[in-house]
């Protein structure tokens, strides 16, 4: 089996064929749709890891960050943005509506400048285009100051 890491720079460079049609839409069995959320969930499943970001009853994730990010909340699991670290969740808020609006996956963090460097789904690959339904999945630098919350797996979770 995969890491997690390994798996998340194997789909760097993938792009959608149009419409949010992909990959992880296909297999979250909802495609067509926003996919930040399913690309990430399938990282963690194909890691062996769903258990320790999702319930039993959502056995391949999420497909939406904002009830992603509840779940994480009301389960304790999340961290502040100082203490981001490798195979992190990270939820981003890139309007003021006061739901997060992306998630990605931290692949590293530089503490000093305050950002993050994460790897993502569905969102551009440089500054222009949306940054929450871009068309592929690329690694991003982003500030602290788009982040609305970070959460951590729960190693041994079953």
């Amino acid at each position: 089996m995969k890491s997690l890491k390994e798996l998340a720079d194997g789909y760097v460079g993938y792009t959608e064929t149009g419409n949010n049609d992909t990959t992880f839409g296909k297999w979250f069995g909802l495609n067509n749709q926003p996919w930040c959320a399913m690309a990430a969930s399938k990282a963690f499943y194909e890691a062996g890891m769903i258990d320790q970001v999702a319930p039993k009853t959502k056995p391949k994730g999420f497909a939406s960050c904002d009830e992603w990010l509840k779940y994480l909340s009301k389960n304790g699991q999340l961290v502040p943005i100082g203490q981001a670290q490798l195979g992190d969740l990270v939820f981003f808020q890139f309007d003021a509506d006061a739901e997060p609006d992306h998630v990605g996956i931290v692949r590293w963090h530089n503490t000093v400048l305050k950002y993050v460097n994460v790897w993502e789904g569905n969102t551009s690959s440089g500054k222009a285009g949306s940054q929450s339904n871009g068309d592929g999945f690329y690694v991003k630098k982003r500030s602290y100051s788009l982040i609305m919350a970070v959460a951590r797996p729960k190693k041994g979770a079953k």
